[in-house]
């Protein structure tokens, strides 16, 4: 490449970084629009898990342990499906960001950031789901399978509050037919509608009724009776638990947590950057317009990949990514200085150099890649988070290392005039005899 094409890569390269990260850190109101419109940073997309956002977490234990010591494989599916329920049933709330993962073997841990109603919460999760009709006795007369759907209405006889509407199946009009017969006949003509262990709705029968839905009444809010009506809807866990911790977080901690940490990483990155220029040169102002896009490329994948939230780990994970990236271009950079010591140009240490210690890059990452995906699948949520911005800053710290970084360096190569000493380079020193 020659040094007029040099130069201008090497400006629409930075001037291109620098457009990135504004992106990626300001937020900004939009000018020249009808309305001013706020733009918002990158950085600020990116989910935050309860430890930094605030929220609220619940961990549901199974209230028969013996359940848990049965057959394994059983179990761990009846979990999964036990998972599956409580996530339609946040989601329906619009709790998208909730993350539901094992805890020790047996148990389910949930953690919901931002949240502002935690007893609506604690409701939504807590419930079984088990909806039935029953007489005073407390025999079961109609059971959650007879139910088709259920959803929120208003109160007919009183518009201020609401009831949630059952619609039956063809079995379960037949079973309700029977029970409001079998109610209307007995002495206190009352039908007790069940949800879990809770009478929820306790109407009067005043004959024998044939339809194909039911009300529950007597919700003041939408929110309280759609509450109701999403756990209902959802069906019912496969496992009895109860609530055995919960706790609301303040997003205080978290706000400092990050605060501190965004110090720490530009206090470390700057010395790093000064470091490198000072031992490598021209090899270390490369490495830190590399290093500098690999944290453009983090937060832009923090931001999109699905499901990745920002943890007080996976902030760890983060920082310590950052210095794998360093380590793998000293790795680099230290083998093109011995390729250079053992008499090959400055071009052939650099190609030469590269080539033999891509081998060890790649090696040291792989170990470490699946380090991250065993922590990933083995540990509980809280090291998942440390584990996904590992995983991340691992993949993204061999690419620029390898690509972003030589590619650096041959523009910095057709740029100096004195190359040796620009990369800091030196020739074996030859005693005379």
């Amino acid at each position: 490449m020659s040094k007029a094409k040099s130069i201008v890569a090497l400006i629409v390269s930075l001037i291109l970084t620098a457009i990135v990260g504004v992106a990626c850190f300001a937020s900004f109101p939009v000018p020249f629009t009808h309305k001013t419109k706020q733009y918002n940073s990158i950085m600020s997309l990116i989910g935050k898990g309860i430890d930094l956002s605030g929220g609220y977490y619940v961990v549901l234990t199974p209230k028969d342990s013996s359940d848990s010591d049965a057959n394994k494989s059983e179990y761990i599916s009846t979990l999964e499906s036990a998972q599956n329920i409580l996530r339609s049933r946040l989601d329906s709330k619009g709790y998208t960001e909730a993350t539901i993962s094992v805890q020790d073997g047996n148990k389910i841990r949930v953690e919901i950031p931002e949240v502002d109603n935690a007893e609506e919460v604690l409701q939504v999760i807590g419930s079984t789901g088990e909806i039935s009709f029953r007489n005073s006795a407390g025999d079961i007369l109609v059971k959650a399978e007879h139910i088709k759907s259920a959803y929120v209405s208003r109160d007919p006889d009183n518009a201020s509050k609401y009831v949630v509407v059952l619609n039956f199946t063809a079995a379960g009009t037949e079973a309700f037919s029977k029970a409001t017969k079998e109610v209307y006949e007995s002495d206190d003509k009352t039908l007790y509608i069940y949800l879990g262990d809770e009478v929820v709705s306790s109407p009067s029968v005043s004959g024998q009724l044939t339809e194909s839905s039911a009300t529950i009444t007597g919700y003041e809010t939408y929110d309280e009776a759609d509450a109701v009506a999403s756990v209902i809807e959802s069906g019912r866990l496969p496992i009895d638990f109860e609530v055995s911790e919960s706790r609301s977080i303040s997003a205080r901690l978290g706000e400092d947590a990050i605060n501190k940490s965004l110090l720490a990483g530009v206090i470390g990155m700057a010395i790093i950057f000064i470091i490198m220029i000072v031992v490598y040169g021209g090899m270390g102002i490369a490495a830190d317009i590399a290093l500098f896009i690999y944290t453009l490329l983090y937060i832009i994948f923090m931001a999109i990949v699905p499901g990745v939230q920002l943890t007080l780990p996976g902030i760890a994970g983060i920082l310590l990514s950052i210095g794998m990236a360093v380590d793998a271009n000293i790795v680099i950079y230290e083998r093109i200085k011995e390729e250079y010591r053992n008499g090959k140009t400055v071009l052939a240490s650099v190609d030469s150099g590269f080539k033999r210690a891509v081998i060890t890059v790649i090696d040291s990452n792989v170990t470490t890649i699946l380090s991250a995906a065993v922590l990933y699948f083995l540990c509980p949520g809280t090291i998942k988070g440390f584990a996904i911005t590992l995983f991340i800053g691992i993949v993204l710290s061999m690419i620029t290392s390898i690509f972003v970084t030589r590619w650096y360096l041959k523009i910095m190569l057709s740029l100096s005039e004195k190359k040796e000493k620009f990369f800091r380079l030196k020739r074996e020193e030859t005693k005379n005899a």
